[in-house]
């Protein structure tokens, strides 16, 4: 099948009998090309045929009222989501997040092993924040901590400014690719990445 043009979504193959689509990875925001899928198309398909769609947002959702509204995905459109802080807001490697819109406990109950000797349930604190029974990893480190060290420290400003400041570095880098000779923009996109080649001998 040939490629389908930008932003334009394409028909499913023909599948094996019997087999039935589950689930929707769409991204927003890839890491080499910074490509955003037509995700609210997509949603409008997840929706009416019941699929679950998970969007990776690692790059392209940076920070929710940092980068141009274009960029931005409703959270809410999407099952679950993933996000890395230690990309555009810098957080210290690494820091992600798994999102869900879910709040029935569907980690948990298809992670949990409910081992008692790990997850004992007379804790002096509420023991629905034990994330070690929720993930296939068990133990992890608290990546969110070092996101809300962060923030504490730089504000909501401070985290919007690190992305209107890459925007800003990118727009620039564009404009000086597309004048000087030597260099060819190869691809425009519209994330914090361009792809442009120079050559050597002028």
């Amino acid at each position: 099948m040939p490629p389908a043009p930008p932003n334009t979504l394409r028909p499913l193959p023909n599948l094996p009998q019997g087999s039935e689509p589950l689930f929707v990875c769409a991204t927003s925001g890839t890491t080499v090309l910074g490509a955003f899928d037509p995700l609210d198309a997509i949603a409008d398909i997840c929706a009416r045929h019941g699929l679950w769609l998970h969007v990776d947002v690692s790059s392209g959702g940076p920070w929710l009222g940092g980068a141009p509204q274009t960029l931005l995905f409703p959270p809410t459109r999407a099952d679950s989501v993933t996000w890395n802080p230690h990309k555009l807001l810098m957080v210290g490697l690494q820091c992600s997040a798994f999102l869900l819109r879910d709040s029935s406990g569907l980690l948990q109950r298809c992670h949990g092993v409910g081992a008692s000797y790990l997850f004992q349930q007379d804790k002096f604190y509420d023991v629905s924040l034990d994330t070690g029974d929720k993930s296939p990893q068990c133990g992890r480190r608290a990546d969110g901590l070092k996101l809300w060290i962060l923030w504490k420290a730089v504000g909501t400003r401070g985290l919007g400014w690190r992305v209107e400041r890459a925007f800003a570095a990118t727009r620039y880098l564009l404009e000086q690719v597309k004048r000087r000779e030597g260099f060819q923009l190869v691809m425009e996109v519209g994330m914090t990445l361009e792809c442009g080649m120079g050559n050597v001998d002028s």
